[in-house]
């Protein structure tokens, strides 16, 4: 009987310790983003989704081009590089395609995500920045950032919030230097993160938002870079871009925004978003118009555009956000914010 008694004991921990190993396994685990693994690509496959067109309006000029599922972008090309261009180890542009994400009953759909990698992904495509030269040591471009990035954060083009809205796999994947470049980390985590929250507030209101942004380099300033000696440098823009375009009524419509980072008086006024709300954002002083981007970058945008619109649509441009009622926000800065009513 003592015996009996013991075997079944023993049974019922085999049978409890099994159970909890199953419950343990059944817990869904933290996605996170797989390391590269020391090959020179994106970790994921990564297509542009069927009827998506991050270019649709046609940015000029394009230069050394990748188009991934997130993003379109223009990096500099090894002629740039011997040209001793300002692009040093930064896109020229970044464009992509952001579509709504809503539920039956209308209530935005947060998408899911990962941890971010350890390190950033290098490209083959741009070892020309670190191969055949000798004074570079240190491959690739995330050593770059090492000892500055608490300054200048190794900012999105195409955030990595927005590609979730295509998959997680695409999120990892805007972890890449051709969709990146040093951003001020208040700006950063700041005023442009509040545009990008709006950006998707945008999409699930007029279903499809196209962003256009990059670097501006103005022509009569030093342009100062990071990256320890023996590593890639990488210039610091004066100002960043970013241009919202959607379609309302068959016509299309643009909002356009310069965010300065040249001066210590315009890095001050920047606030993080997570100890501001949202609504306190005024994104209308970032306001400019298309063609001063133009005139400032040397870029040409629209070009898909006939000129009559290309015109019209340039005088509207400077006018600041899109009215957008807060039931189409996801995220917002600083949480759930009481000031903000829907109009």
């Amino acid at each position: 009987m003592r015996l009996s008694l013991i075997r079944y004991l023993c049974l019922v921990v085999v049978a409890t310790l099994a159970a909890s190993g199953m419950a343990q396994a059944q817990k869904p685990q933290p996605l996170a983003c797989s390391g590269q693994a020391g090959s020179l690509e994106l970790p994921y496959r990564s297509t542009v989704p069927a009827g998506y067109d991050h270019d649709r309006f046609d940015t000029e000029p394009k230069s050394l081009m990748f188009s991934y599922g997130p993003f379109t972008s223009s990096f500099e090309s090894p002629d740039d590089d011997r040209a001793d261009s300002p692009y040093k180890g930064v896109p020229k542009w970044v464009s992509y395609e952001m579509r709504a994400l809503l539920g039956d009953d209308g209530t935005p759909i947060h998408p899911q995500g990962a941890k971010r990698p350890t390190k950033w992904y290098e490209l083959a495509d741009t070892a020309f920045l670190w191969n055949g030269k000798p004074d570079i040591r240190k491959r690739g471009i995330d050593a770059s950032y090492r000892g500055f990035a608490g300054v200048w954060n190794r900012g999105h083009m195409a955030s990595r919030s927005h590609a979730n809205r295509i998959g997680w796999q695409e999120g990892c994947n805007t972890h890449v230097f051709i969709n990146a470049l040093p951003q001020y980390a208040d700006m950063n985590q700041g005023d442009w993160l509040a545009l990008e929250n709006y950006a998707i507030a945008a999409a699930n209101k007029y279903g499809r938002v196209w962003t256009i942004a990059g670097p501006i380099f103005e022509f009569d300033r030093e342009i100062d870079l990071i990256g320890a000696p023996g590593a890639v440098p990488v210039a610091i823009p004066h100002a960043l871009f970013k241009i919202l375009v959607v379609e309302v009524g068959g016509r299309v419509e643009a909002r356009a925004f310069i965010f300065p980072q040249a001066d210590e008086d315009h890095r001050g006024a920047y606030r993080k978003c997570a100890g501001t709300p949202q609504s306190k954002y005024d994104l209308a002083q970032y306001a400019a118009t298309v063609s001063e981007i133009e005139h400032a970058t040397g870029l040409r945008f629209f070009n898909a555009l006939p000129a009559a619109d290309r015109k019209q649509l340039d005088s509207r441009s400077g006018t600041g956000p899109w009215p957008i009622e807060t039931r189409f926000y996801d995220d917002r800065c600083g949480g759930k914010d009481d000031d903000e009513e829907d109009s």
